[in-house]
């Protein structure tokens, strides 16, 4: 009888189960008893299991690649004419595919601990590596059991599978956008981990945050590069000319990056000035908690969403995973509450720590009602059997007033000292970021914006801008100054040399850049739709589409009717092809917006419908959006910035205390 992948896949999964149960043991034993050979065996459990996890990853990714249909996972995401690339991806197609992928980064992520995390401290990295090793044991347990097994056989092995959902395999950028954000979500259970360590063993100091820093930062900038991946896609792929329509499942996305950004914040208040020990606490936990509660609302079927898999036995143990998180830490909140107490209070309210707390309070805030706008309708729906929708104005009502509130404290907050400012210092530091803001509601009436909530948003991200021009413009003069430096090496060494700080600012500038672009987008977008027949044009702004002629072309995987759309604006002429693409396994046709992108707008057009039988004739949508394409460059500065912030800096001098039997001898902790 001959091994295939399925063998392969679910054997080396159970075995990895295995490896991590005993890991668990090894190093809680490690950390009982500070014991070298637990540590050493807890390591190389880690490297086995992840090893493991691996062959299974690579079993099913050559199962999809070999279309294997004896796999139900197979069958019911691939099918003999699907793309390679599109093969490959579909490892995380669906529910089963997507767990399996969790379970990877998360094993990643234990070895990346167990080897290089417990070099130094080495009793509470040790702690946390048993508490990881949980989580990954769980999440083994999950695809090794029906609720989530991605290996099981199917009832009968059928001559094609279904092929991946037709959304799902009409853009390359689900390649990109799901593992940007299980990476940021699962990258979220070291700080968590490293937390619920410090506090089992009573450390009431800031170790755990410390050590776990970069790891926060990179899970942030990850988890923000999948939110706006995610926007792009559904800008690109789903053809309605947006990019966040408030759905429940980008709600889950985004609200432990909100209170990610928040800890971001609150975590150099605590180092500066050891305050706000138990806010720093209650971030990490609440941002994991919201990983999993996002987990649970994608993963569970209880939501209605493009992006969410069906209906499954998945849900409960997810909803008992969180139970059990959230019971747990806020036990070891309570019992430690003694420990964690400040030493000190906050300055004045116009110190850099005030405001920080306030951003706190305020991204606080943005996730509450987010959250309540999300589940409000799950509750009454399960309480009272009453269907309920709350849509995109309720959010846009609630986050717009907070979003400008974030945004003047992200301006503010910089240009502050800590413990308080004089009245020279804030004349000193906001005259020209307050010109600045000035200048920009100027523009932004200028170019024709009305409404209250753009004119601010234009008038706040220049004052933003200003405050971290002004920043780099002083911290280039003080170098030359001291060192006697020309500007670009100057430049250079602020960059190198106090990366976290000025990678804060260049991430301060990609959200101003953002916050133009949906103002400007959401605000002065124009849309006309007209039905053309070949050689038919219409005039939408600035811009003159002609419908050249509509032609149908088939694929392996599908047939596509395309609509040949000629246009010619300000910045020359081009053509577009929007189109509708026909699967085997759809029912309805899938719409592809052909988009035409430039600095100034965007042209999107979107195929509506045409005449099947003669293809005479063809209802064209086309919006105009302007400055949309900087949202996509503002993702990108953040991603540069969170970079720069992330690298340590040169000669950095690392002090690791010797293994664990060095630090029993000592008798340290």
């Amino acid at each position: 009888m001959s091994i295939g992948w399925a063998d392969i896949g679910a054997g080396a999964l159970r075995a990895a189960l295995l490896f991590a149960l005993g890991g668990i043991v090894a190093a809680a034993f490690a950390a009982r008893y500070r014991d070298v050979r637990g540590l050493r065996s807890a390591r190389w459990c880690a490297l086995v299991a992840f090893a493991l996890v691996v062959l299974a990853d690579a079993a099913m990714i050559g199962a999809l690649v070999t279309h294997d249909f004896r796999l139900a996972y197979v069958a019911g995401n691939n099918a003999r004419e699907t793309p390679l690339f599109y093969s490959v991806i579909s490892l995380w197609a669906a529910l089963e595919g997507s767990i399996l992928l969790w379970t990877l980064v998360l094993a990643g992520a234990t070895t990346f601990v167990a080897w290089r995390g417990t070099r130094a401290l080495p009793r509470l990295a040790t702690t946390a590596l048993g508490i990881l090793f949980a989580m990954l044991a769980f999440f083994l347990l999950l695809v090794t059991t029906p609720a989530a097994d991605p290996f099981v056989a199917s009832p009968f092995v059928p001559e094609n599978g279904r092929g991946p959902n037709p959304l799902l395999q009409n853009n390359p950028l689900m390649a990109l956008h799901p593992p940007l954000l299980y990476l940021g979500y699962v990258l979220f259970s070291v700080p968590f981990a490293y937390a619920i360590a410090s506090l089992i063993l009573g450390e009431g100091g800031d170790r755990w945050l410390v050590a776990t820093r970069r790891y926060a930062l990179v899970s942030w900038a990850l988890l923000g590069s999948g939110i706006v991946a995610g926007a792009w896609w559904s800008y690109a792929v789903l053809g309605w000319g947006g990019y966040w329509a408030w759905d429940p499942v980008e709600n889950a996305a985004i609200m432990p990056w909100l209170t990610a950004t928040a800890y971001l914040h609150s975590v150099m208040v605590e180092e500066k000035r050891r305050l706000l020990r138990t806010w720093n606490l209650a971030l990490v936990i609440a941002t994991f908690a919201l990983t999993i509660l996002g987990t649970f609302l994608t993963r569970s079927g209880i939501v209605n969403s493009v992006h969410a898999f069906s209906l499954s036995a998945i849900g409960p143990l997810l909803l008992g995973y969180l139970v059990a998180i959230l019971v747990v830490s806020c036990g070891l909140m309570l019992w430690r509450s003694r420990e964690l107490a400040d030493h000190g209070s906050l300055g004045a309210p116009l110190s850099r720590e005030a405001i920080f707390l306030f951003q706190n309070v305020l991204f606080v805030a943005a996730t509450v009602t987010v959250l309540l706008g999300t589940l409000y309708p799950l509750i009454a729906e399960a309480l009272g059997g009453v269907q309920l929708s709350i849509g995109a104005p309720y959010f846009d009502r609630v986050q717009v007033p907070i979003g400008l509130a974030l945004l003047f404290l992200m301006g503010v907050g910089p240009q502050l000292p800590w413990h308080g400012a004089s009245r020279a210092t804030l004349e000193r530091q906001f005259a020209a970021p307050a010109l600045a803001a000035a200048a920009g509601a100027a523009l932004a009436l200028g170019s024709g914006m009305r409404g209250a909530a753009p004119v601010l948003t234009y008038a706040l991200a220049a004052f933003v801008a200003a405050t971290v021009v002004q920043e780099v413009v002083r911290g280039v003069r003080a170098r030359r100054v001291l060192h006697g430096e020309p500007a670009a090496h100057a430049l250079a060494a602020l960059f190198r040399r106090s990366g976290r700080r000025y990678g804060g600012y260049v991430v301060h500038l990609g959200i101003a850049l953002i916050a133009v672009a949906i103002a400007a987008s959401q605000a002065g977008a124009v849309e006309v739709e007209r039905t053309l027949s070949p050689g038919g044009a219409m005039r939408v702004g600035q811009h003159e589409i002609r419908l050249d002629a509509l032609s149908e072309v088939q694929e392996p995987q599908r047939r596509r009717v395309i609509a040949d759309l000629w246009v010619a604006g300000p910045g020359g002429e081009t053509r577009l092809s929007p189109s509708f693409a026909f699967y085997p396994n759809a029912t309805q046709p899938v719409g592809s917006p052909g988009i035409s992108a430039g600095p100034a707008d965007d042209v999107y057009a979107i195929l509506a419908a045409y005449d099947a039988r003669g293809k005479a004739w063809a209802t064209i949508r086309v919006r105009v959006i302007p400055l949309v394409s900087w949202l996509w460059v503002g993702g990108l500065v953040i991603g540069v910035g969170a970079v720069i912030a992330a690298l340590p800096p040169p000669r950095r001098r690392e002090v690791h205390l010797p293994a664990i039997a060095a630090e029993a001898a000592a008798g340290a902790e």
